[in-house]
């Protein structure tokens, strides 16, 4: 069986990658910065968010109040706030306003 070859057909040695480059060993005893923590959007955030069926809040400001209590991105607070999506049973809207039934 014959040994890989880089790109000018020699034989790859140990610490080289394909390119003829040596690959970054001292990073890969690094640790990542921050473990970072992911949160799950759950029913109870979003009533709470609508304080259980007591407010009507535009789609922009219940995301916004959700990302705060959550800490989750944007993205995924708007994405539990969608009218098809996940609480849909749940979430009904009346022009630009949203509730919580």
């Amino acid at each position: 069986m014959s040994p890989e070859l880089n790109w000018a057909g020699q034989p790859i040695r140990a610490g080289e990658g394909y390119g003829g480059r040596v690959n970054a060993t001292k990073t890969w005893s690094q640790t990542p910065a921050a473990k970072q923590h992911y949160c799950v959007v759950t029913e109870s955030h979003l009533a709470e968010v609508f304080g259980h069926g007591a407010y009507k809040l535009t789609r922009s400001e219940a995301a916004k109040r959700l990302e705060l209590l959550t800490g989750t991105h944007r993205t995924s607070c708007y994405r539990a706030l969608r009218l098809n999506g996940r609480f849909k049973r749940h979430l009904y809207s009346d022009g630009a306003m949203l509730s919580w039934r």
